[in-house]
């Protein structure tokens, strides 16, 4: 049991030495580093201190100025944010103008289409085949789905008979595709 506790002392006696003189190491080592660093600052002389303030006041300088133009750049940016918000309002009334007359057009259109029909539907099939037939396909189509069904038949019947077709067939629910 001696010899045990013999050992255990011996062995915290070199431990604990061992750790003191780390911490020592450590100190010495820290400190001469520590009074590296410092050196410039405190005890390096007017010269290296001169220069360390001078590159400081330079660099507060320089970064005084970017904060300047920053603040210009926001400030032109907020303008051209501006400008955009109302060059983008001016678009959409003129969008509303532009639907509102496509729709008085459509309107208009679709009234003087109705009043072709009713002329045409007045009209005896003989004459307004030939007129019909000299007209754009796409108002004779208009004018046609208008009519009566049997004025409309009874016009057809007067056209050539490949104009006939070709009405009938683009008047039918496929449109003239096949």
């Amino acid at each position: 049991m001696k010899t045990i506790l013999i050992v255990s002392t011996l062995t915290f006696l070199v431990l604990f030495g061992t750790i003191i003189m780390t911490s020592g190491m450590l100190e010495n080592a820290v400190t001469g580093r520590l009074g590296q660093l410092l050196a410039p600052v405190t005890g390096g002389g007017d010269k290296t201190l001169d220069e360390t303030l001078g590159r400081l006041a330079l660099e507060r300088d320089a970064l005084q100025r970017q904060r300047e133009e920053l603040a210009l750049r926001g400030s032109a940016l907020d303008l051209e944010q501006k400008a955009f918000d109302e060059a983008q309002s001016r678009l959409q009334a003129l969008a509303t103008e532009i639907a509102a007359a496509q729709g008085v057009l459509e309107a208009t259109h679709d009234a003087e289409i109705a009043k072709l029909a009713k002329v045409y539907e007045a009209m005896k099939p003989a004459s307004a085949a030939p007129i019909l037939a000299s007209l754009d396909m796409e108002i004779v189509l208009e004018i046609m789905s208008r009519l009566k069904d049997r004025q409309a038949a009874r016009i057809l019947a007067f056209m050539t008979p490949a104009l006939a077709a070709e009405i009938s067939a683009r008047m039918s629910p496929t449109g003239g595709s096949s």
